[in-house]
């Protein structure tokens, strides 16, 4: 029972995670579920947060906060709303204060609990599942749903997959079947340490162990274990004139194909590619793309126009949530980084030569039944299958995402707008497509030349030219191109 039921014992785990915005998000959704009469409540008690429960405690009646060994974060708010009806519910049928307070102590702290009263390993699986499914995207900030293809492929490759290289779903934790899982060979054979594998068996792991009676004996073992990933895939890059070369072969080259579906087919993915290199998207995002043929309007009434108008020179792409296509029972397939507005490189000789004014989106379905792994990859991978078979000089789909990036840099957009644009981070930009080597340097170069010079610069230049630039005429240009007052 509580030392004092009179004095609310204020305080809690206070350990929230990084994305504190994710967490506040969370308590404002998920706060007005709770039943009336038990709310949450957040507090705060020096630097740190505490997340409880407030309801009019017995035997006093006065309405106060109390621990309920929440954490601060999405999973610890949606926690909270339960243990909320509990109490709700408690507050009910019980009527001694004792009653209530011991029943507080053993369900919503846990206390006393015994430690034989283990859960399996099949309780765990599905408890992550539920906060899966709970959560939301890390990347958008979208409430995550089992009537989306992507959040339930994501969930199949980074939960369950693992989940299924357990062979007893009705053990309970141990150290033993953690490490039969840890180690299991790679298929390939290639070297499991330090590869992509085993970082996220071990992260998987980890998860687990926290859900488990015997967390503090399981965390303990994984604690010396080095998990760094320290072997990646080779990145492959293409240069711009091996791209636009390659571009223009297989343009022409589809023209001699006979069967007009099969040409057609071509077409339409040579321009994804071109998209691809000019717009710095993934071949997924492309087919969200919601103003190529029509202008589309945001909320406060401002008109984008179509791609395909021949007088829209801004070229601005819209990019939507979801993909046109979805699966055969209608879950929408989303991409990856949310709705954004895009822009092209500006270079309009290279826009014009890769022909995008003239959308030729490929047509996919896919299959009736489809795992929705396969279903959300699959236009990827036909761009992959048909960019090979027309023998691109590269198989990676990031390859033209980093093309994008390099002439991004050449043309004198700064990384903060190309990462904007391309829907990630400046550290994610600088880490994972910037291009290396003296190709790539001399290429940044050649732009670099050609940006707007200094107004210093520009005046000591036409001078030495014979211009005067005392002239109104040349104090009107000169105010003009450099702005000034």
């Amino acid at each position: 029972m509580s030392n004092d039921i009179n004095t609310p014992t204020v305080g809690g785990k206070g350990n929230y995670d990084d994305d504190y915005t994710r967490f506040v998000k969370a308590y404002q959704d998920f706060k007005g579920e709770c039943p009336k009469g038990v709310t949450l409540k957040l507090q705060k008690s020096g630097a740190r947060y505490n997340l409880l429960l407030q309801f009019k405690q017995p035997p006093t009646g006065k309405r106060l906060p109390k621990t309920a060994n929440l954490e601060c974060t999405p999973e610890g708010v949606i926690d909270g709303v339960k243990k909320a009806k509990l109490v709700s519910e408690a507050l009910g049928t019980i009527t001694s204060a004792s009653e209530f307070w011991d029943w507080y102590d053993k369900t919503i702290l846990g206390k006393n609990q015994i430690e034989n009263n283990l859960i399996t390993y099949r309780d765990i699986f599905k408890q992550i599942e539920n906060e899966y499914f709970a959560g939301y995207n890390r990347n958008t900030g979208r409430k995550r749903s089992r009537n989306i293809a992507s959040d339930l492929a994501t969930y199949e490759s980074t939960k369950e997959a693992y989940f299924r290289l357990f062979p007893n779903w009705d053990e309970y934790p141990s150290w033993e079947s953690f490490k039969a899982m840890l180690y299991i060979p790679l298929r390939n054979g290639e070297q499991l340490i330090g590869s992509k594998t085993f970082r996220e068996r071990y992260y998987i792991l980890k998860a687990i162990a926290e859900k488990s009676p015997n967390k503090e004996h399981l965390l303990k073992k994984l604690e010396p274990i080095n998990a760094k990933q320290t072997q990646f895939r080779k990145k492959q890059r293409i240069a711009v004139d091996v791209f636009k070369d390659w571009w223009y072969s297989a343009k022409q080259e589809a023209y001699t194909v006979k069967n007009p579906q099969h040409q057609s087919s071509r077409h339409s993915w040579l321009w994804v590619a071109g998209m691809a290199v000019m717009y710095g998207l993934r071949p997924t995002e492309i087919a969200a793309a919601v103003n190529l043929t029509k202008p589309f309007v945001t909320d406060d009434g401002v008109i984008i126009k179509a791609l395909s108008d021949p007088d829209n020179q801004d070229n601005y792409l819209v990019l939507g949530d979801y993909t046109y296509f979805t699966d055969s029972e209608g879950r929408k397939v989303s991409i990856k980084t949310g709705g954004r507005i895009v822009a092209p490189i500006p270079s309009p000789e290279m826009f014009e030569f890769l022909e995008l004014k003239r959308p030729l989106l490929p047509e996919y379905s896919p299959k009736k039944g489809s795992k929705p792994r396969t279903i959300i990859g699959g236009f990827d991978k036909k761009f992959t299958h048909t960019i090979f078979s027309m023998k691109c000089p590269v198989t990676q789909k990031y390859a033209f995402r980093r093309l994008y990036n390099l002439l991004g840099e050449k043309y004198g957009l700064p990384i903060e707008l190309r990462a904007r644009l391309m829907g990630h981070s400046t550290i994610v930009n600088e880490g994972k497509y910037k291009t290396e080597g003296i190709d790539a340097t001399l290429e940044v170069l050649k732009g670099v030349s050609k940006l707007p010079i200094p107004l210093n610069v520009a005046i000591e230049r036409l001078t030495a030219l014979g211009f005067d630039v005392d002239t109104p005429e040349a104090k009107a240009f000169l105010r003009v191109i450099y702005q000034i007052d």
